[in-house]
């Protein structure tokens, strides 16, 4: 049986805002990111927690309207968080909630079934609101295939290049890492494996603690497309440029996708399934890898011109 894969809107970059800082979440898509996240965990104190609350479910209504993906990074279960932020922000206008520390897939199936009881409770389109699970613990990582199918929510997930320096995730496995250390790559494979045999195309990138340091966040970007990323967040505004650099097409790459496409399109007229195309015979596998570079850039916004249609078996 074909795979299933689980569509939803492409974003290239998503920027952290603390969720008590509502001039900052306000003025936030000035930076050019695809989407906000809305952080009520880590950079919010836990005396603090019900005003950021009140704050980032104003920043929603005031965002809404704009063409801005809005997520809200929720304390995890077992924090007595969890209810009073889901409470807050699940409103009209919020796409997606981050799980921070997912443990197993019980904690995404049970914040399935809360937000399906808000949405119907709250008039909201029943299932639109993602669940981004956060595995932090080697527990969670081991198991996040199970639990990126736990809920069909869930339509993004990560890292492309495994545990990040000082984070939970590395020290939970005990390993010592660098901001560029290429034992992470083991991990960011597995991670890898498991967020697409679930389904799940869109795959996070790194993200960097350095604030003034764009090489390292173009050389981690680059790094982590190689790996199978799709986007990536940050903290810092600076980052957003280089990132969406980075997971849009260039230029060439649309130009040849559509040359290769065409080609493909004329060898299926004539009744070929594999044509040659410049050095090299092309067949399905290429044509579906083209088309979906261009559905990508269509996403970021690039005017990819007319492109034959294509009917390919699944």
């Amino acid at each position: 049986m074909p795979q299933t894969f689980r569509d939803a809107k492409s974003y290239r970059s998503m920027l952290f805002v603390p969720g008590h800082k509502l001039d900052w979440m306000l003025k936030a898509p000035k930076y050019g990111s695809d989407a906000l996240i809305l952080d009520l965990e880590d950079s919010v104190g836990m005396a603090e927690k019900p005003a950021a609350r009140a704050a980032v479910a104003e920043a929603i209504k005031e965002l809404r309207a704009k063409r801005i993906g809005l997520f809200v990074r929720i304390n995890g279960w077992r924090t007595g968080c969890l209810i009073d932020d889901l409470n807050a922000v699940v409103l009209d206008g919020l796409n997606g909630v981050m799980l921070s520390k997912t443990e197993d897939p019980a904690d995404v199936a049970a914040l399935d079934l809360v937000l399906g009881e808000l949405e119907r409770s709250r008039g909201l389109p029943n299932g639109e609101i993602e669940i981004c699970p956060y595995p932090e613990t080697a527990v969670a990582m081991y198991r996040l295939y199970e639990i990126c199918m736990a809920s069909q929510r869930v339509k993004r997930a990560g890292a492309a290049t495994g545990p990040q320096p000082g984070g939970d995730s590395a020290r939970s496995l005990g390993i010592q890492l660098g901001d560029e250390s290429p034992e992470a790559a083991a991990f960011a494979a597995y991670s890898v494996l498991q967020v697409r045999a679930a389904g799940i195309v869109h795959v996070e990138g790194a993200m960097t603690a350095r604030l003034n340091d764009p090489d390292l966040v173009r050389r981690n970007g680059e790094k982590s497309k190689r790996m199978g990323a799709s986007f990536a967040s940050a903290i810092h505004p600076s980052h957003i440029p280089i990132i969406n650099e980075i997971y849009s097409p260039s230029q060439d790459e649309v130009d040849e996708a559509c040359e290769l496409v065409a080609a493909m399109a004329a060898g299926l007229a004539a009744g070929q399934a594999a044509v040659r195309y410049k050095s090299s015979m092309v067949d399905y596998a290429g044509a579906r890898a083209a088309m979906d570079l261009l559905k990508r850039a269509r996403a970021a916004g690039m005017n990819v011109g007319d492109v034959p249609a294509l009917e390919l078996p699944a």
